[in-house]
C-alpha cells in the first residue's frame, strides 16, 4: 500500500444510528459513502466523552481527557497528532468552527495553518447577549428574546459557526493555491449537525423532506434548547428531519472535496477517516442535545476508514476514538510517541484479530465515568460512589440497571476505572487559567452552552 496523506473529517454531534432515527430510504451520507471504496466501517465505535471538550483530546492527542491536568486546556506534554505529523515533514492544516477547540485551549499545537472561523453579525449578537445578561433566564421576556434571536438567525442565515460550505471552500482553496505536493495532514471539523439545526433547502429536497417554515424552524430550536419538556411527538419528528437535513448538507460538501482530490489524483494515496466527537440525544433518557451523560446515544459514533488496499466491510468489534492516532501512525509508517494511549486498528483493517478493547468515557469533568465492552456498560458516579450496570445485549437502550445482579462484573469494571483515575493523577499538573473573550462567549451561548 502506498499512502502519503491523511484527511481527518470530524462531524459534530453525529450519532452512529442516525439512519435509524427517522424512516427514510435515503442514506444522508450516501454520496460520501459512494465516493469511498476500499473502506472499513466500525459499527461499535465509542467516543471517550459525551461532548466536544471531553471527546476531542482523544481524537487529536491520543490521550484520555483526564490526563495532564484535565481537558479544559491541552498541555504541551500531550502527544498531539498534528505535531507528530509536522515533525515527520507533513503540511498540517486545520479548518474548524467550534469555540471549544480554539487557541485558548491550545488546540492549534502542531498545525501550520489553524483556521477557527465563525459566521454571523458580531454587532447584533453582542447586543443580544448584553441584553440577555441583564435578564432573568427564567423570565418570559428572556424566553421571548431567545425566540426572536432564533427567528433572526434562521431568516438571515446567521450562525454561531461556519457552515459546511465555508469549511469545504477553505479546504478547496488550500489545495488549489497552497498545496505544493508535500504530504499533508488535514483536519476538517463540520459543525452543521450541531444545534441549532437549520439545513439548506437543497439538502432537505435531496432527502425528500418538505420544507419547514422559518418560524417553525425557530420554534423547534427554541423549544429544544429552552423548554424540551414541551416538545410534542410532532415536534421531535420535525427536529429529526432538520437533524438529518444537516447531515445531508455536510454530505454534499464532502462530496465536493472528494471530487477535487480525485481530480488531483490525491484520493488514491490518502487515508481518510470520518468520525464524530459525540452523538445527540432526542428524548432518550429524558434528554435532548448532549448533556454530560454517558449513554450510547451520545457515545456511539460513526467511524469510517478509507485507505488504498482495504477490503470494504463492516467490523463489529468495539473500538474507541482513542485509537485514531496510533492507527494513523501505523498506516503512515510514523513512529508512535511513547505517551500515546489506545491501540492501532491496522490489524483489524486488514482482516486480523485484536483482543477485545475496553472503552472508558469521561463526563462531568471526571465526576462520572463509564466503562464499556460490546456486552456491558458500567457507570460510576465517583463522588457519590454510585454505580449502574447495563446488559447491552439484552438491554441496548440502557433502561434497566442490573448492578445488583452482577456484583463481580461491577467490581471488575470499577477496578479498571480506578486504575484510570490513578493514571490520570500520575500525570496531574497545574493548567493555566483560561480567559474566554466576548466573541467566544457569544458563540458558546448561541450553540447552547451558556
Amino acid at each position: 500500500m502506498t499512502v502519503s496523506n491523511v484527511l481527518l473529517i470530524t462531524i459534530d454531534s453525529l450519532r452512529a444510528d442516525y439512519q435509524e432515527l427517522i424512516n427514510i430510504e435515503v442514506d444522508p451520507l450516501a454520496i460520501m459513502n459512494e465516493c469511498l471504496d476500499e473502506t472499513v466501517e466500525f459499527s461499535q465505535a465509542i467516543a471517550n466523552g459525551p461532548n466536544t471538550p471531553s471527546s476531542f483530546p482523544t481524537i487529536l492527542t491520543s490521550t484520555h481527557p483526564m490526563m495532564y491536568g484535565g481537558y479544559r486546556y491541552l498541555d504541551e506534554r500531550r502527544p498531539f497528532v498534528a505535531e507528530t505529523f509536522r515533525k515527520a515533514g507533513y503540511d498540517t492544516v486545520a479548518y474548524h468552527s467550534n469555540p471549544h477547540l480554539g487557541k485558548d485551549h491550545n488546540y492549534q499545537t502542531g498545525f501550520k495553518i489553524f483556521n477557527d472561523s465563525a459566521e454571523g453579525s458580531d454587532t447584533v449578537a453582542g447586543l443580544k447577549n448584553r441584553v440577555e445578561d441583564r435578564l432573568d433566564p427564567d423570565s418570559r421576556l428572556y424566553s421571548m428574546l431567545r425566540r426572536l434571536w432564533h427567528w433572526f438567525t434562521m431568516s438571515t442565515g446567521t450562525a454561531a459557526y461556519a457552515k459546511a460550505e465555508t469549511i469545504t471552500e477553505n479546504a478547496l482553496r488550500w489545495f488549489e493555491t497552497e498545496h505544493d505536493g508535500d504530504p499533508f495532514f488535514m483536519w476538517l471539523h463540520y459543525m452543521d449537525v450541531h444545534y441549532p439545526f437549520q439545513p439548506p433547502d437543497e439538502a432537505m429536497d435531496d432527502i425528500g423532506f418538505d420544507q419547514l417554515s422559518t418560524r417553525r424552524v425557530a420554534e423547534l430550536n427554541g423549544k429544544m434548547q429552552e423548554d424540551a419538556d414541551s416538545l410534542t411527538e410532532a415536534d421531535v419528528a420535525d427536529l429529526l428531519k432538520l437533524y438529518v437535513g444537516e447531515i445531508k448538507a455536510i454530505d454534499q460538501q464532502i462530496d465536493r472535496l472528494f471530487d477535487l482530490l480525485e481530480v488531483k489524483n490525491l484520493l488514491s494515496e490518502t487515508v481518510v477517516i470520518v468520525t464524530a466527537d459525540h452523538g445527540e440525544a432526542f428524548g432518550e433518557h429524558g434528554r435532548f442535545g448532549h448533556h454530560p451523560y454517558l449513554y450510547d446515544e451520545l457515545l456511539r459514533v460513526p467511524l469510517i476508514v478509507h485507505a488504498p488496499g482495504l477490503e470494504s466491510r463492516t467490523i463489529d468489534q468495539q473500538v474507541s476514538l482513542l485509537d485514531i492516532g496510533p492507527t494513523l501512525y501505523d498506516l503512515l509508517d510514523i513512529e508512535t510517541p511513547d505517551a500515546v494511549q489506545g491501540i492501532s486498528l491496522t490489524p483489524l483493517l486488514y482482516g486480523k484479530k485484536l483482543n477485545q478493547e475496553v472503552a472508558i468515557a469521561t463526563g462531568n469533568g471526571g465526576g462520572t465515568l463509564a466503562c464499556r465492552t460490546s456486552g456491558w456498560k458500567c457507570f460510576w458516579q465517583v463522588e457519590e460512589n454510585e454505580v449502574e450496570l447495563y446488559d447491552l445485549q439484552e438491554d441496548p437502550d440502557e433502561l434497566n440497571d442490573v448492578s445488583i445482579d452482577h456484583p463481580d462484573i461491577v467490581t471488575e469494571f470499577r477496578e479498571q476505572m480506578e486504575t484510570y483515575l490513578e493514571a490520570a493523577e500520575g500525570t496531574d499538573i497545574d493548567l493555566p487559567d483560561i480567559e474566554t473573550n466576548t466573541e467566544v462567549e457569544q458563540r458558546l451561548r448561541d450553540l447552547g452552552y451558556r
